[in-house]
């Protein structure tokens, strides 16, 4: 029978949702579910007015808390609990998830801890307790925690995974395991995976083609269950070769073992046998299609492929079936981002942190998006956020440091670089971004040293080699700002940019030959207007005329109201004779900028040349008016 706190329960929320469902109301659909938790608060609330010690509302009322996201109120009621009844699972379990989603790992590992230590069976806080591992980085002991979870749920009668056809939920504790390494540029931020999964489904007719008879049910499971346990513990040992001979030997008996297949899938995706994965991880699919962790590691090894329509296509999947998974929507995300469709990942991204409001990766990926379609303010907020979690994350920290550069914050983003130094005084990329602030700010001197203790500390990096030529070439030391380029080169021979600031040493020292080889090989790397129309200068320095007038002339058909062009173009047809084309350069950059007395006397010279006296002296009138008048202005 339920006590006196039950029965109201029931007695309120039937009422309410036999009146929300009355003839006119719409809205049902979008409100019981809180409805229901602010009356069990209530109800609750009430109960304990009357007995502040009741164990059962003091629950109920905790786990109605941590479903509305108070947090702290969930907590205080599960410490009412536990301290007149230190034997109670459920309260351990409870504030254990409120201190996860608050980001205090260790406290919420300790109570998932003590919960299992009360309930060895309970399921919840297995799964609960390995995504803090995933969390924390100790993926050995994550992925020892899940496989105690998911071989606990298949034992339960009751557990979905053993329901035919069922659309069940695994709990939503679940977090994926990382997999992969931080990218120092771009901001790539590792995909999740979740290890593996232990559902089981037997087949009644199961024949080992090895020894050539047929098990009774029982000696197949009992031969099944032998080579899995092999597996396992062989997969545990990083032995994923023997890992996989052993889980093929169990499929041999059942060869519709979910939990083999998925397995024995993983395995080969860690030995980079990603085709053979993705086959297992299909057959497990047709075995279980209702499993969203099938979905979601196939995903993962498509992504792997580099076949990111494949991933979409399957994280779609497992967000289907069990649509309150972050880590999900984070990798579908992730998986957009590499494809370049950044709004669609910002909005995985916040699908992500609106189910884990506490999940770093997903607002570190945010901001690299906001990054990528020039949004900085947001993604200076989300690696705020991020920070938040993860307070001493230096990678991140570089991150924010970055983009407080790009908006001109240089005194946070030195604050920010600082910070970085201090928590990881190797961290070559946090010297480097210090650098460029120092550059910015013209102080080449620090910005110098910046830069030398990047390279030392890195010296395979072209980036670091680039940016300390750059800062040698504006200080005037052009044979160190050669001497650099040319290190940046070796490193990265098929960098456009590396050749374009390389051009413009060469230009410095009037080495024009030289600086017209570099834009013509920046041209080869990477076509732009701007490359063009310097390498014309460098034609024009050469009295290479013709070819000048061809890339004046590429610049002008993309760019007609490039007055530099234009004039240009001028000069280099009036010194081939083309005096006719040239006026009309001159008379082209005249109307687009009537003060341009340069324009005017070398118009007037092509006049001349053509014997048009008349116009040619109007011309000259008018450049030395204008000489006269921007004389007296300076």
């Amino acid at each position: 029978m339920c006590d006196e706190l039950e029965a109201e329960l029931v007695r309120v929320v039937v009422d309410r949702r036999r009146r929300m469902q009355e003839p006119g109301r719409t809205d049902y659909r979008r409100f019981k579910y809180s409805s229901d938790l602010e009356n069990t608060i209530a109800i609750c609330s009430k109960k304990l007015i009357k007995d502040p010690r009741h164990q059962r509302a003091l629950y109920l009322r905790a786990s109605a808390y941590l479903k509305k996201g108070l947090l702290l109120e969930a907590v205080q009621d599960c410490e009412k609990i536990i301290d007149s009844d230190k034997e109670f699972a459920g309260s351990y379990y409870i504030r254990g998830c409120a201190y996860e989603r608050m980001g205090e790992i260790d406290k919420s590992i300790a109570d998932y801890t003590k919960v299992l230590t009360l309930d060895p069976n309970h399921v919840n806080a297995a799964y609960a307790r390995g995504a803090c591992q995933n969390r924390k980085g100790d993926f050995v002991k994550a992925i020892e925690d899940y496989s105690m979870a998911l071989e606990k749920d298949c034992d339960r009668p009751s557990s979905p995974l053993k329901k035919e056809g069922r659309h069940g939920r695994s709990p939503s504790n679940f977090s994926g395991i990382s997999t992969g390494s931080y990218e120092e540029n771009p901001n790539n931020y590792p995909e999740t995976r979740v290890p593996e999964n232990t559902s089981t489904l037997n087949s009644p007719r199961a024949l080992d083609s090895s020894r050539g008879f047929v098990f009774s049910n029982e000696e197949r499971k009992k031969t099944s269950e032998h080579w899995y346990t092999q597996a396992t513990t062989a997969k545990k040992q990083g032995d994923y070769m023997k890992a996989i001979k052993c889980y093929t030997e169990a499929i041999n008996v059942e060869p519709k073992q979910f939990k083999a297949l998925f397995n024995r899938a993983f395995a080969y995706d860690k030995l980079g046998m990603l085709d053979e994965a993705i086959k297992d991880y299909t057959i497990a699919i047709s075995v279980e299609s209702s499993s969203p962790f099938a979905y979601y590691n196939r995903g993962i090894t498509y992504d792997k492929k580099s076949d990111h329509s494949a991933a979409i296509k399957d994280f779609t999947d497992a967000i289907r079936i069990d649509p309150q998974k972050a880590d999900f929507y984070h990798n579908r995300g992730f998986a957009y981002r590499k494809i370049g469709q950044y709004e669609n990942a910002i909005e995985d991204y916040t699908s992500a942190i609106e189910i884990d409001p506490c999940h770093f990766k997903a607002f570190s990926n945010r901001a690299y998006c906001w990054e990528k379609i020039n949004k900085l303010s947001a993604a200076e907020q989300d690696y705020k956020n991020a920070l938040q979690i993860q307070p001493n994350n230096a990678s991140a920290l570089h991150h924010l440091g970055t983009v407080q550069e790009r908006l001109g914050k240089f005194k946070d983003a030195l604050n920010t670089f600082n910070q970085v130094l201090r928590i990881d005084s190797s961290f070559a990329a946090a010297y480097n971004g210090r650098g460029l602030v120092y550059d910015r700010l013209n102080n080449s001197d620090q910005a110098l040293q910046d830069f030398t203790a990047s390279i030392e500390l890195d010296e395979t990096n072209p980036v670091y080699w680039h940016n300390r030529a750059c800062c040698h070439r504006n200080m005037g030391h052009l044979n160190e700002a050669l001497s650099d380029f040319a290190k940046a080169l070796d490193l990265d021979p098929e960098n456009p940019i590396i050749y374009s600031n390389r051009a413009i040493v060469w230009r410095k020292l009037e080495d024009f030959q030289k600086a017209m080889e570099d834009y013509s090989k920046e041209i080869e790397l990477q076509e732009s207007v701007k490359a063009h129309n310097n390498r014309a200068y460098c034609y024009a320095k050469l009295n290479m005329l013709k070819e000048a007038v061809e890339d004046y002339s590429y610049v002008i058909a993309f760019e007609k109201d490039n007055i530099h062009a234009l004039h240009n173009r001028g000069i280099s047809y009036q010194r081939l004779g083309g005096f006719n084309e040239a006026i009309d350069d001159f008379t082209q950059a005249i109307k687009l900028d009537p003060t341009n007395a340069n324009a005017y006397y070398n118009r007037g010279c092509c006049y001349d040349s053509i014997q048009e006296l008349d116009l040619a002296i109007c011309d000259y009138s008018i450049a030395l008016e204008l000489e006269t008048k921007n004389r007296n202005k300076s």
